[in-house]
C-alpha cells in the first residue's frame, strides 16, 4: 500500500513523497503554533497569575503591530532578489526555524523576576518568536503556491499541508488532560510546560525544517515596484481584501475560550466517578474534531462537487451559526454536552475543509493578481494569510481579555478555593456557544460579497498558461488549451 502510494506517477508534477515530508515539517510547525496560540495565554493567567486584563492588553497590542509588520515581510520577501541557488522561499525556511523554537521554548520558562514585570518580560520574547517565525511562516505557506503552476497540483499541497496542521495540533492538546491529572502524576503545571516548550517549541521547529524538502516551480518574479504599490497592488486584488475583512470582523465578539469552559463549568458523573472538565474537554475535542479531520481528505473532491472552494466556505459558515445556536438552546447540563458535542461534530465536518479552502483561495489570489497586473506576489499574499490569522489571535485575546474582566475571572482566588462569582456562571454559556455563531455571520457578509467563482478561476489559470508559453516563444493551439481548462471558456490572448 504505501510502497503503491509513494510510486512516480508520470502525469503528477508533485510526487506524494515530496508533499508528505513537506507535510512533516509542517506538523512540526504547528506544534509549536499550536502550543503558543492554545496555551501561552493560559500559562500566564493560571499558572503564573497574571493579570488576565493586562497581559491579555499587552499581548494584543504586539500581535496588532505584527500583524502589520507581516505585509512589510512579505513584500521584503518578494523585493529580495533570488537566493544563489535561484530560489526565493525555500532558504528562509532553513535559516529560521532553530531561533523561532528557541523563543517558543522561553516562553514557558519561569525564569523567577518579580510579577509586575514578567509580563513585560514575556511579551518581548513573544515579540521575539513572532517577528522571526513571520519569515518562516510566510515561506513555508507560500510555498504552497510556488510547488506548482498547475491549480490542480496546488491544491493537493494545500491540502496535505492543512492536514499536517490539523495533526500538528493533536499533540499539544493532550496538554488538556496531562494538566487535569498533574496531582496523579506528582507534578506541577510549571514543569509540564517546561517539558512541552522544549518538546513542542524547540523540538517542532527542528522538525519543521523538513518543509525545505518541497520544489519551487512556479516562476520567481523579483518585484521592482515600490513598497507603497506593492500594498496597492494587494488592496485591488478583490480575493485577498475580502477574505481580510471576512477573517478580521468575524473575531469582534466576546469570547470564552473552552479551556476556561470546561475547567470551571463542566463536570461529569460516570456511574459514580466524576470526570474533571479538562479531562472531558479532551475527549470532547477529540469526539467532535475527527469528523471535521477526516473530511479533509475529501475538500478538493467535495469542492468540485458544489463548485469551488468559496462554497465550501459558505456551507462551513452557514452550518456552524445553524447548529451552534441549536446547540445553545439544548444547553450543558446532563447529558446535554453530549448533545452538543454530536453536533459540533456534524458542524465539523465542513468546518474541517475551511482552512484548505481559504488557503486554496490565497493561492488564487496571485494567479489572479498575475492575470491582471503581470505581477507574482506571493510573499506579501501569504504575509496577509498571516497578518490576518494574528490580527484575529490578536483580536482574540483582547476580547478573551475583556470578556474574562466583565465576568470577574480570579484564577488565583479559584485555586485558593474561593468560587467565581454569579455573573461567571451566568454568562459563561451563551458566549462560549453564541459568541463565534455571530462571529460566524460578520464572516459571511464579506464572502458572500466577493464576485469570484470557479469559472473566473477556469479562466485565469488557462490565459496564464497562454501568457507563459508565449513568453517561451511558444503558441498553444486555442482548441487544447480551451479543452485543458474548460469548455465553455473563451480563451484571450495578450
Amino acid at each position: 500500500m504505501f510502497k503503491k502510494f509513494f510510486a512516480y506517477k508520470p502525469d503528477r508534477e508533485v510526487q506524494n513523497k515530496e508533499l508528505v515530508l513537506f507535510t512533516a515539517g509542517v506538523v512540526g510547525q504547528n506544534h509549536t503554533y499550536n502550543l503558543i496560540t492554545s496555551w501561552f495565554l493560559y500559562f500566564c493567567t493560571d499558572v503564573l497569575y497574571l493579570n488576565a486584563g493586562l497581559i491579555g492588553t499587552l499581548l494584543s497590542i504586539i500581535r496588532v503591530w505584527d500583524a502589520i509588520n507581516d505585509p512589510i515581510v512579505g513584500v521584503i520577501i518578494d523585493k529580495k532578489r533570488p537566493f544563489k541557488s535561484g530560489e526565493k522561499l525555500r532558504p528562509f525556511l532553513k535559516i529560521m526555524a532553530i531561533p523561532v523554537g528557541i523563543f517558543a521554548m522561553l516562553l514557558f520558562i519561569d525564569i523567577g523576576i518579580p510579577e509586575k514585570v514578567m509580563p513585560f518580560y514575556l511579551c518581548g520574547i513573544y515579540f521575539l518568536w513572532d517577528f522571526f517565525y513571520s519569515f518562516q511562516d510566510i515561506a513555508q505557506w507560500s510555498m504552497t503556491a510556488m510547488i506548482s503552476t498547475n491549480s490542480e497540483e496546488r491544491g493537493r499541497a494545500v491540502q496535505f499541508a492543512r492536514i499536517g496542521g490539523m495533526i500538528g495540533g493533536w499533540l499539544p492538546g493532550l496538554l488538556t488532560i496531562i494538566l487535569g491529572n498533574v496531582g496523579v502524576l506528582g507534578i506541577s503545571q510549571k514543569t509540564v510546560f517546561v517539558i512541552a516548550g522544549v518538546l513542542f517549541g524547540l523540538g517542532g521547529m527542528v522538525m519543521s525544517l523538513l518543509t525545505a524538502c518541497a520544489r519551487e516551480r512556479a516562476p520567481v518574479v523579483q518585484q521592482q515596484t515600490s513598497l507603497k504599490d506593492s500594498f496597492k497592488l494587494l488592496g485591488s486584488n478583490k480575493i485577498v481584501m475580502s477574505l481580510v475583512i471576512a477573517n478580521a470582523i468575524s473575531h469582534c465578539t466576546l469570547i470564552f475560550p473552552g479551556i476556561y469552559f470546561f475547567k470551571y463549568m463542566v463536570r461529569i458523573n460516570l456511574f459514580g466517578h466524576e470526570i474533571d472538565g479538562l479531562t472531558v474537554s479532551f475527549i470532547y475535542g477529540i469526539l467532535t474534531g475527527f469528523p471535521g479531520s477526516f473530511a479533509m481528505f475529501f475538500a478538493n473532491w467535495f469542492s468540485r462537487k458544489v463548485g469551488g472552494m468559496k462554497k465550501v466556505l459558505i456551507i462551513a459558515t452557514v452550518m456552524n451559526i445553524m447548529t451552534r445556536i441549536i446547540a445553545f438552546f439544548v444547553g450543558f447540563d446532563g447529558w446535554g454536552i453530549v448533545i452538543v458535542g454530536a453536533l459540533m461534530a456534524i458542524s465539523s465536518i465542513p468546518n474541517g475543509m475551511t482552512g484548505i479552502a481559504s488557503t486554496s483561495l490565497w493561492g488564487d489570489s496571485i494567479d489572479y493578481a498575475e492575470w491582471k497586473t503581470g505581477q507574482r506576489n506571493e510573499g506579501a499574499v501569504f504575509a496577509m494569510q498571516n497578518l490576518i490569522a494574528k490580527l484575529t489571535t490578536a483580536i482574540d485575546t483582547l476580547f478573551t481579555g475583556i470578556t474574562l474582566s466583565i465576568m470577574k475571572y480570579d484564577a488565583k482566588a479559584y485555586d485558593a478555593g474561593i468560587p467565581p462569582e454569579q455573573i461567571f456562571y451566568d454568562l459563561a454559556w451563551p458566549i462560549y456557544m453564541l459568541g463565534p455563531a455571530i462571529g460566524s455571520i460578520l464572516y459571511l457578509i464579506p464572502l458572500l460579497l466577493m464576485k469570484y467563482d470557479d469559472k473566473q478561476r477556469l479562466q485565469v489559470e488557462a490565459d496564464l498558461k497562454i501568457r507563459r508559453a508565449q513568453a517561451k516563444g511558444i503558441f498553444l493551439d486555442k482548441e487544447c488549451e480551451k479543452t485543458s481548462a474548460n469548455e465553455n471558456l473563451s480563451i484571450r490572448f495578450y
